[in-house]
């Protein structure tokens, strides 16, 4: 009797594990229809373009050119909305918002693939005109925020902003995008009209508070990221930029927790992990620290700050070998770490090793 119900049960789920993977098929194989339509109609139109221009250059009948200009602009419209909808695609499928405001200080999870589209999308739209469409612009701008072009960013914020001078949200985009460019008097200053305008906006307050926190006006940042806290309960950037703060105030126990809570929420973020390791170092506990900075690099291999912080790691534990292998690899991936070494205590251990004294010797 057992085994007779056991049999139907696993017979069900089997049933249902089929029909879930076959509308996962399904739903992929749509899915990828519309991508190659789109690519497609991409395809057709920039045909479409480049032979309209070769006709304008070859037309001289004032009245046959205009109506080629004309039918220009509409081919140069269908292919600005189907590169910004590309744009947008790319943001969600990389948990981002695409027409809001941008995640405060950039702590995304873009893979390098996922810039690379994002910038080859990019340079598509520079080649075309510019759109007056305010989501047009914000999946523009915000595209420019997360492929780390933030002057280009900054500047369709100011577009946007001339077209609707009060829209908070911008107001806060275009704030984080001047701290990205430390033009911190810029960013607050966005931030304080945006909550003039918005009040209570707990994002905001987040994005002031960390700016507040670069500018080492701790009383400032803790209580406008404690605000955010109770406005905003459950959200990892907070309690990333919260700990961040704690940790210039050397208040390393509180820094932990809010790490601790910012990776519940949000598991394996590699920026969280990697200042999480940074305390660990601070406090001397060395397995825990290489734990978090060996899991930041898996996520983003190669990330030069987390190789230059497991060289700082390895040479306080004293691990020179390991040190010296960390920082030129560092080194060689960006090369402002050369000077950071020199001047860093963290290589005291081994500042008379002559590896040490030919990695960071001057070019």
């Amino acid at each position: 009797m057992d085994g007779g119900i056991l049999t139907l049960v696993i017979s069900g789920a089997a049933l249902i594990g089929g029909a879930i993977g076959w509308l996962g098929r399904q739903y992929w194989y749509r899915r990828e229809a519309k991508r190659q339509a789109a690519q497609d109609a991409v395809t057709t139109l920039k045909e479409r373009k480049i032979l309209l221009e070769d006709m304008i250059s070859n037309t001289k009948d004032p009245s046959a050119k205009e109506e080629l200009y004309l039918k220009l602009d509409e081919v140069n419209t269908a292919l600005l909305g189907l590169h910004t909808e590309r744009l947008s695609r790319t943001l969600k499928d990389a948990g981002l918002p695409p027409e809001e405001a941008l995640i405060a200080d950039g702590l995304s999870q873009l893979q390098p693939q996922q810039v690379d589209q994002l910038k080859e999308e990019i340079a598509e739209l520079q080649t075309l005109p510019q759109s007056d469409s305010i989501w047009d612009l914000l999946a523009q701008g915000n595209a420019y925020y997360y492929a780390e072009q933030y002057e280009d960013a900054k500047d369709i914020y100011d577009r946007i902003l001339n077209l609707n001078p009060n829209d908070p949200s911008t107001l806060m985009s275009r704030g984080v995008a001047y701290g990205q460019l430390e033009r911190y008097d810029k960013a607050l200053t966005d931030f304080n009209r945006s909550l003039e305008l918005s009040p209570d906006d707990p994002g905001t307050l987040s994005a002031r508070g960390a700016t507040y926190s670069k500018l080492e006006r701790y009383d400032g940042a803790l209580a406008d990221l404690n605000c955010s806290l109770e406005l905003r309960p459950d959200d990892p950037d907070t309690f990333y930029n919260r700990g961040l703060t704690y940790y210039k105030l050397e208040r390393y126990d509180e820094s932990l927790a809010d790490y601790n809570r910012s990776l519940e929420l949000r598991p394996d973020h590699p920026s969280v992990l990697c200042n999480r390791g940074i305390t660990y170092i601070t406090l001397e506990r060395y397995d825990e620290a290489l734990a978090d900075l060996n899991r930041s690099l898996e996520l983003r291999p190669d990330d030069p700050g987390t190789l230059y912080n497991l060289a700082c790691l390895f040479s306080l534990w004293g691990k020179t070998d390991d040190a010296l292998n960390y920082l030129g690899n560092a080194i060689y991936k960006d090369n402002k770490y050369r000077e950071d070494a020199r001047a860093d205590k963290d290589f005291d251990n081994i500042h008379n090793d002559p590896r040490f004294k030919k990695l960071t010797e001057s070019d």
